[in-house]
């Protein structure tokens, strides 16, 4: 949904004041331009681990429910694929594991919603699909407005992020979804404010979150802030993928709305526990990382 200009620099000024960590100058890369008239509101992003240069996005609430599969280098599209036989309120993330994709319909801008569920189906790719995918309502200690869905690569754990001013909650699910309803419970991890997307790195070292601030890279395991990446100048920042384990994609919303990647920052090298070593263990180590014989 298109947020008014003025409430999101109140957002932004609020949250700042919630944000630590440095700032990293990560320029932006223009790469292309959703072009498609139906794409109004991209509020969340894929991309396929099956097929080159594409990824998925769908608008948010009061659209069809359509998933659109478009070209990343040019903004094409290339592929739809409808979803029949369930009904779609705000979906705000998309999410791609084991060639499974997950919409999560768990916009909830009241924290009222009692319906609100993850849909999954096979990646259709390109072409035009109709698919009825699996439905699976989301069950919450209280109900909370949600753009964020993350799946761990590792084990397919799946992860939900609330968006907040001030401290943000991850929620992870207590079972891979099996039935008609998968339960989530309230972590100790935190999350920055007013998060709209997010995603793990696809070898798992990082998580990126964007907001309307930036991008905030994250440790994968303690979920600590890395590096916050700035954004060059957007509608309004909804979507986040990674192209690669070093490189995210952002997208926005409104009309025409670009598609730019920025880059991650490596994971830093873990301190090796020089104390632990036995007597030479420090040279063999030194030896091993340099590659020199000994």
């Amino acid at each position: 949904m298109l947020i008014p200009g003025l409430l999101i620099a109140l957002l932004v000024v609020v949250a700042v004041a919630s944000l630590t960590g440095r700032a990293e100058a990560s320029e932006a890369t223009p790469v292309s331009r959703l072009g498609d008239p139906r794409i109004t509101e991209s509020s969340g992003l894929v991309v396929s681990a099956t097929h080159d240069d594409l990824a998925y996005t769908i608008n948010d609430s009061g659209h069809e429910p359509l998933v659109f599969a478009v070209r990343i280098s040019t903004g094409e599209t290339v592929g739809v694929t409808r979803l029949d036989g369930v009904e779609v309120v705000d979906p705000e993330a998309i999410a791609l594991h084991e060639g499974r994709l997950w919409v999560a319909d768990t916009g909830d801008n009241t924290a009222s919603r009692s319906d609100v569920a993850l849909l999954a189906f096979d990646e259709p790719g390109p072409g035009e699909h109709a698919v009825r995918p699996g439905r699976h309502l989301v069950t919450l200690d209280v109900p909370a407005d949600i753009e964020a869905l993350l799946i761990r690569p590792e084990d397919g754990s799946l992860f939900l992020v609330t968006k907040t001013v001030g401290r943000a909650d991850v929620y992870r699910a207590d079972a891979r979804p099996a039935g008609t309803a998968v339960s989530f419970h309230r972590t100790d991890l935190v999350a920055p404010p007013v998060v709209t997307d997010g995603a793990f790195a696809p070898d798992g070292s990082s998580i990126a979150l964007v907001s309307y601030l930036g991008v905030q890279v994250l440790d994968p395991i303690s979920w600590e802030l890395r590096e916050s990446l700035t954004l060059p100048q957007l509608e309004q920042a909804e979507s986040l993928a990674f192209l690669d384990a070093r490189t995210v994609l952002v997208g926005s919303e409104g009309a025409n709305s670009p598609l730019v990647a920025l880059d991650v920052p490596a994971p830093p090298v873990p301190a090796i526990a020089v104390a632990a070593l036995p007597a030479g263990g420090l040279a063999l180590v030194v030896s091993a990382l340099r590659g020199l014989p000994l």
